[in-house]
């Protein structure tokens, strides 16, 4: 006897056909592969929390925004005029790299070159920005340097520069040691209100303020264990902070799953990542004793003591997160588990693809045409110098004579590729410049620097298996599927 249509699947079925078009899947709902990535192969999937499954919104930004500023007033001595500051989320993006000893933020390419650049909220010039950044090699691991590298640090970046702004206002010069010593009690401020529960404490009393709910998301985790998956939550937060988001995000969704802890195995409190994943020490986990259904909770631990208790191959596990070094970087570097990154912020990256997308190809042809055209232009030249050494040594008159008229044409050749060349170029960035403007107006992409990857770009592509917006665009794909990605070709067979 077949089950009746009831109102909750029929809700589900509509919004998994929401998630499709015509012959594909949305540009938005897909998942993007780094590296072939079979679910058939995995008997585990394991999530951070925060940023991964609880997406937090501008209101908790904001909500630490402010108590940072009035932390740094009361336990650090700042003045009390950074109360005024005003928050714009727009004005940093993760992968920028904080010099603290010169007040300067900066976007770099994966090879180290800085593209863009501000003291404070003054964008550098060209000439200032070489002249600092482009005699040395930079070290993104310097003491003197930060990594942008979590959703939670991005207010720091406009915090600090709010406040460079502001030392510099005052009579005199701007030490090295005054604005390091400035970044660093922001980063001090910022850990203090995540680490003494007075943000955590605001946020528990009005979770819908400051959490985005996905209506997807449990029928995202069912279908992992309708496939005959465990899961598994492995967060840095504790025990009573975790048990509040995950309530708030899945108690009572699913009839079958009345509880949060029904749809996991094993949940993973304060672990500490990501020392969890590059300690060498054997740490015990803590069993927490704790009203939490059919999951067994645990606290503290290591990967290698996580790792015995798994058993079988690392490369059934998938593990997904949002941190590129505290989740995907730091387990890829001792583990074989494999790596989803979430990003929630490529959401918007994706839908600004989408409307730029005949400019961005435009672009690419361009590119290639203007290095076909530098080709060209070099081998005429060339040519030129030819006939020029063939003239000086001939000496005969009709040799001479044909030469001439050979660089006459030779030079009309030149000069009509430089002319296409230059063409080129304008379109290029006319082209670039109208795909720039539907980006962050300081920073451009969020994967892109110029032509290159940006830091962050690079990270994400050289340790995530596979990259999205959001967990529940899984639902989007079986979890049979084989995910694979492009063909990696080297530029002599692109050029092919």
């Amino acid at each position: 006897m077949s089950k009746p249509v009831t109102h909750k699947s029929l809700s589900t079925f509509l919004r998994l056909v929401s998630q499709f078009e015509p012959q594909t899947i949305r540009f938005n709902n897909r998942l993007f592969v780094n590296r072939n990535l079979r679910l058939t192969s995995i008997s585990r999937v394991g999530f951070d929390m925060d940023y991964t499954l609880a997406v937090y919104n501008e209101a908790f930004e904001r909500l630490a925004w402010n108590l940072v500023l009035e932390t740094l007033v009361r336990d650090f001595a700042f003045p009390s005029g950074i109360l005024r500051f005003e928050y714009d989320p727009r004005f940093a993006i993760r992968g920028l790299v904080v010099d603290m000893t010169r007040g300067n933020i900066f976007k770099a390419d994966r090879f180290r070159h800085v593209g863009r650049a501000f003291h404070g909220t003054r964008e550098l010039e060209a000439l200032e920005r070489k002249d600092i950044y482009r005699r040395d090699r930079i070290s993104l691991s310097a003491e003197d340097c930060y990594l942008v590298d979590t959703l939670f640090s991005v207010p720091e970046a406009c915090m600090y520069a709010a406040y460079v702004d502001m030392m510099d206002s005052r009579p005199g010069t701007r030490t090295a040691a005054e604005y390091t010593a400035a970044y660093r009690a922001i980063r001090a401020a910022t850990d203090q209100i995540h680490r003494d529960g007075s943000l955590k404490s605001r946020v528990t009393q009005a979770l819908q303020d400051y959490l985005d709910v996905d209506p997807n998301l449990s029928d995202t985790l069912v279908q992992f264990l309708d496939s005959g998956k465990q899961l598994f939550l492995l967060t840095n937060s504790d025990w009573n902070y975790t048990n509040s988001v995950m309530s708030f995000l899945l108690d009572g969704v699913n009839p079958n799953f009345p509880r949060w802890t029904d749809y996991f195995g094993l949940a993973i409190v304060g672990a500490g990542k990501p020392n969890f994943f590059t300690t060498h020490e054997q740490i015990p986990f803590q069993e927490f004793a704790c009203d939490s259904g059919k999951a067994r909770v645990l606290s503290g631990g290591c990967f290698t003591v996580l790792r015995e208790m798994f058993g079988g191959s690392g490369g059934s596990v998938l593990y997904v997160g949002d941190h590129i070094y505290g989740d995907i970087v730091s387990s890829k570097k001792v583990s074989t588990w494999r790596s989803c990154m979430i990003v929630p912020e490529m959401a918007a990256e994706l839908a600004a693809l989408e409307k730029v997308s005949e400019d961005q190809t435009k672009v690419d042809l361009l590119f290639r045409h203007r290095q076909r055209l530098g080709v060209e232009l070099n081998y005429q030249q060339r040519l030129l110098n030819f006939l020029v050494d063939l003239m000086n040594d001939s000496r005969q008159d009709e040799w001479k004579t044909a030469a001439r008229e050979l660089r006459r044409l030779g030079e009309a050749n030149a000069a009509k590729i430089f002319e296409e060349l230059e063409e080129t170029e304008r379109q290029m960035v006319d082209t670039q410049n109208r795909v720039l403007a539907h980006f962050n107006p300081r920073w451009g992409m969020l994967f892109k620097e110029g032509d290159e990857h940006s830091v962050f770009g690079a990270q994400v592509e050289d340790y995530a298996c596979v990259y999205t917006s959001k967990v529940s665009n899984f639902l989007s794909y079986s979890p049979h599927q084989y995910f694979t990605g492009a063909r990696d070709l080297l530029p002599h067979e692109i050029e092919l």
